[in-house]
């Protein structure tokens, strides 16, 4: 006769499917249909139903009414942006963070981009600083930050031009650039020097300097790391000179650091 393991015994299956669903969702397929979710688990569509109902009750999921398509929600990134900081990754990230932030005492920002929202994962502000950090999920701020400007560098250029084309160029200040095809232009020049910058695009009075992550296994683009600088203090061109080797080395480190996407390995 076969024993059960006390964890065999009270082990959930309606969790497992839960997990499942939310395992589904990654930078290649953000949105899903429910019949979808069904055939790839194997699940009947009542009770994939029934477990994407929960989620979407719970907050962690959100249909579209229209086209019936399911995505996380902003509830859900705020989860695993806080299940980021309590591992171990994180404890090495925020120890590289740390150390140059008390030689250096600069601001420094890292994010991941999940869709087109950067969720900063990490925020050390320099002491007497007039800097501004970013939010912890900025939606729309691609095209007007150096590490939004940064992560579309560290993708292929057909990627670059779909994602321009689909975005709002909001003008935050007059400095913002709002033309499609002089962002393009930036994002390539971005590409070339492996950092990008923001020159009070974003907030008036902030200079900011960025280079790409990039997951160790599989080498895609998947976030950023940022200086960040009161016009009070330097110039762009004081900015570029000092900390544009730092930045780059900043991001090879980190990206070293990060834990890698294995459902992505070719």
């Amino acid at each position: 006769m076969e024993t059960i393991s006390k964890g065999k015994y009270y082990f959930s299956k309606s969790l497992e499917k839960g997990l499942k669903i939310l395992s589904l969702f990654n930078r290649e397929t953000p949105a899903l249909t429910q019949s979808r979710i069904a055939k790839t688990l194997e699940l009947n569509m009542t009770s994939t139903y029934r477990y994407i109902n929960t989620l979407v009750e719970m907050g962690y999921l959100e249909k579209d009414t229209k086209s019936k398509e399911i995505r996380p929600s902003i509830l859900c990134l705020i989860f695993c942006a806080n299940l980021m900081r309590a591992t171990n990754h994180m404890k090495m990230i925020k120890e590289c963070v740390d150390r140059i932030h008390r030689e250096k005492n600069i601001s420094i920002d890292v994010a991941f981009a999940v869709d087109d929202t950067l969720v900063r994962i990490y925020y050390r502000g320099a002491d007497e600083s007039l800097t501004y950090s970013l939010p912890d999920f900025s939606k729309n701020s691609l095209h007007n930050t150096a590490m939004g400007k940064a992560y579309l560098s560290s993708l292929p250029e057909e990627l670059v031009a779909q994602k321009i084309d689909k975005m709002d160029l909001t003008a935050k200040t007059p400095k913002t650039i709002v033309d499609k095809a002089v962002l393009f232009a930036e994002i390539k020049k971005a590409k070339a020097l492996r950092y990008a910058m923001s020159e009070e695009e974003y907030l008036p009075g902030l200079i900011t300097i960025s280079a790409p992550l990039f997951d160790p296994l599989t080498g895609s683009g998947v976030g950023a790391v940022c200086f960040d600088f009161s016009v009070l203090e330097y110039s762009a061109c004081d900015v570029k000179a000092k900390y544009a080797d730092m930045i780059r080395e900043t991001a090879r480190t980190l990206s070293e650091l990060l834990p890698p996407d294995k459902s992505r390995r070719q």
